[in-house]
């Protein structure tokens, strides 16, 4: 029992890191992207790679129109791009690991709760020292027609092309015939006003369009989007010369 699950875990992280390397060298070939990485960093000084899966604890996010809470979809995708991370050696932190989060005995409403957690995210990454923040969102609408992902950043020229080198491989990804472009996050967003180092926050797709929302629901599904982001994130941080 133990060779044959050792054997599957191999032929895991092997399929991880075929497909993190054929995103990698798709988008540095892709003719229609503009994108170029607007740091590189040599292989000793990787800065910090902060995941935050958005919401969490009391706060679930948008639902599905199948029922599942947006925070769930979140975290399953992000702990599938840490383990890329910690595969390829990249240095990375979540902001959270669990559904459930631990609040002060003051903080008896959900709106007390909410702001802990957001004031606590930012703290923690802004304690960090060169960091890039990836946040990972489902999005939702009152009309059930939207779906495709989008990718937006804070008021910074690394995090901006960051953003589109996302958009581009989840366009390529997930959805080609939708062309979407990276966007200036909203001055609303508290934790991507708050932070201190370039931040993209990912909607990777819409839960109120339902068949998106299937997908999201499944393993493969979210496998790939994370594929796409740490496909481009590892584009942002090598040259070219450094891929190969």
């Amino acid at each position: 029992m133990f060779v044959v699950l050792s054997l599957k875990k191999l032929l895991f992280w092997l399929l991880l890191a075929g497909i993190v390397l054929l995103a990698v060298y798709c988008i540095a070939n892709a003719p229609n992207s503009g994108a170029q990485p607007a740091v590189s960093y040599d292989l000793g000084e990787l800065p910090m790679l902060i995941i935050d899966p958005g919401h969490g604890g009391v706060d679930g996010g948008a639902v599905s129109v199948n029922g599942v809470n947006e925070s769930v979809i979140n975290l399953d995708i992000a702990k599938k791009m840490e383990l890329m991370c910690e595969f390829m050696g990249f240095p990375v932190l979540m902001t959270r690991e669990s559904e459930e989060l631990d609040y002060p005995d003051d903080c008896t409403t959900i709106a007390a709760r909410k702001r802990h957690d957001q004031k606590s995210r930012v703290a923690f990454i802004n304690a960090a020292e060169n960091a890039v923040v990836l946040s990972i969102h489902q999005n939702s609408f009152p009309n059930s027609k939207p779906y495709g992902p989008q990718s937006f950043y804070t008021n910074d020229e690394a995090a901006q092309s960051l953003a589109t080198l996302v958009q581009d491989c989840l366009n390529e990804a997930l959805c080609p015939e939708k062309r979407r472009v990276a966007a200036p996050v909203a001055k609303s967003i508290y934790l991507m006003k708050s932070i201190d180092y370039p931040g993209v926050l990912v909607e990777c797709g819409f839960v109120s369009n339902k068949r998106e929302a299937a997908l999201l629901e499944t393993e493969e599904y979210r496998l790939k989007i994370a594929c796409a982001v740490m496909g481009a994130y590892s584009q942002h941080i090598f040259t070219e010369d450094e891929i190969g």
